[in-house]
Formats: C-alpha cells, structure tokens, sequence
C-alpha cells in the first residue's frame, strides 16, 4: 500500500521521509527534464531550419526582382574549372533567369507546407508549451519545474556592459508558495480573488530543477535537495570518468575551466553525530568533576564559627 501524505489543519504537507520517496521523486524529475532537453533540441534544429529557408527566399528575391548575379557566380567558377578552353576569363556566364524563379516557388512552397501542415505547431510550438503545461500540473501537488536560466553576459556585446541586465534576487524566493486557481463563477467568468504567482529566480542548475512550494513540509525539501546533489555529484564524476578514457575527454579536462568541482564538506558545515556525542559526554564528565572538586572543598574547609558542645565546661584561662 502506498503511503498517504499527511496533511495539518494549516494546509502544510508531510510527505514520507525515506529513500524509496527521493528514488521515485527523482525519476520523476528527471523524465520531465529529459522530455524538455529533447523537445528544445529538436526545436533548435527546426528553427535553424527555417532561419535557412528564410534566408534563402530572401536571396532568391534578391535575385529575381533585383537582378543580381550572385547565384551565378558559383556557376561560373565551375564551368572554368570543368571547362576550361570553352569558358575563358573573358567569357561571361549567367544563369537562366527561370532557375532563380523555380528556386523561389520552390522555397515559398516549402514554408507554406512548413506552417500549413501544422509542422511548426508540433516542433517548435509544442517545445514552447511543455514546460507552462507541465507547471500546470504540477501546481496541484506544490511542485514547480524552473527551466529559467540565468542571462548570459557575452564578452563580445559592449552593450552588455553600457546596460547591465539587474540581477534577480534569489534570497526569499528559493521556495514557491502555492497559489490557488480561481474558481469559475457563472458561465466562463472567473473569480477576481485569485492569487498572483510570485516570480521565480533562475535557476543555477543548467538542465533546470524541480521546486517545492512553501507548502510542503521544509525537512522533505532539504533532505531531498541533498539527495539530488548527491545523485548530481556521481553522475557528474561517472561522466568525466567515462570523458577521460577518451584522448580528447582526458584534453578538455586538463583545462583549467573544465576541472572537476571540490566536493562539498559536510562536517565542515554540520557536526557529526559522533562529534556531538563525544562534546555531550565531555561536558558530563566535566560537570561531574566540577561538582565532586566543590563538595570535597565544602568538606575540608572548617567552619567559620563552630557550636560549642553541649554538657561540657569551657575552660577559663588562667588568672581570670
């Protein structure tokens, strides 16, 4: 039987703390990040795609309307070196001004079917919606895929120095609080009440993250994030072991900017057990002596004004 998630009177979360949790959690995660990758590489081959079609029917009218004998000119250089003696240096060589029309036709053809067959919805459109959709979902169960990257500042533009972009705070926003879709009232018409979404940082890690809202319980979400920083870490050092069989992986990795990250301390940063339990028995032990040193002192020092015995005479000093 499945584990139910716990939820309090407040509306906060207890997922299960244990592995078999993280496991599935993380299988999870990484299908939806893996989805993504393929949908925005695929989308990036189709849009190179049109970009070139593109390009080229603005060449091509280039060619027709203006008359430009740029198409020519790889033509020419092929028939003086396939031909030699029938085409000199001063024999001038130009295409026939329908080849030039039927290219165009045929590349103003192609982008039509492009977005007419719906190829363009489904390549490129559908890549754009996964991860909106996906958050959608997700919403449901307080959860939120960030796939924001951090802007990129590019040496070569100097106006990325005239005009910095404002970096985004990421102190009081590492965690999503869930907010409620509006209610639909009379036919169509949705409630004013609904919440705004708050803005979500980029993330710092490049193939995207899975966050929590505020919701969820705050020791499952530490303890997971470890867990995937964990799992990051092998998969990280079992890629560059497999990179560096290679000569050209064991090349890039000598670089200094290629090098294997240091892995995070964790006793530096939080004690551990048997370092608390040795600092707890210490502070016993010398509790103990500090209270049996006090009692011997109490019982060695004599006392300042002692009671005189009872049923005995005191002795008078003599000449009294």
């Amino acid at each position: 039987m499945p584990k139910k998630l716990s939820q309090s009177p407040s509306g906060s979360f207890f997922p299960p703390n244990d592995q078999a949790t993280y496991r599935d959690l993380l299988l999870f995660e990484e299908r939806l990040k893996t989805n993504a990758l393929i949908l925005n590489r695929r989308k990036s081959r189709y849009q190179i795609f049109l970009a070139q079609l593109i390009f080229t029917i603005i060449f091509l009218l280039c060619e027709v309307l203006l008359n430009t004998p740029f198409l020519s000119i790889p033509y020419q250089h092929f028939l003086r070196f396939a031909l030699p003696k029938s085409y000199g240096p001063d024999v001038e060589v130009r295409l026939h001004p329908y080849v030039a029309s039927g290219l165009l036709f045929v590349s103003v053809t192609t982008l039509l079917l492009f977005f007419a067959t719906g190829l363009y919805s489904e390549k490129i459109g559908y890549a754009n919606r996964y991860v909106p959709h996906a958050n959608r979902a997700l919403r449901n169960f307080n959860m939120y895929l960030n796939m924001r990257q951090a802007p990129r500042r590019s040496p070569y533009n100097p106006l990325s120095y005239l005009f910095p972009r404002p970096s985004s705070p990421s102190s009081g926003l590492t965690s999503l609080s869930r907010a409620r879709s509006p209610s639909p009232t009379r036919l169509g018409k949705r409630s004013s009440s609904a919440v705004p979404m708050p803005s979500i940082p980029p993330t710092t890690n490049p193939r995207g993250e899975l966050i929590f809202s505020s919701r969820v319980d705050r020791s499952f979400r530490e303890a997971y994030e470890r867990y995937r920083a964990a799992f990051e870490r092998k998969r990280d050092e079992r890629d560059r072991q497999a990179a560096a069989r290679t000569w050209s992986g064991w090349l890039l990795q000598k670089l200094p900017w290629n090098r294997a990250p240091p892995a995070p301390d964790s006793s530096a940063s939080t004690p551990s057990r048997s370092r608390v339990g040795s600092l707890a028995a210490r502070t016993r032990a010398g509790a103990r002596s500090s209270a049996g040193s006090s009692a011997h002192s109490r019982k060695a020092t004599p006392a300042q004004s002692p009671e005189p015995s009872r049923g005995r005479p005191t002795a008078t000093p003599m000449g009294v």
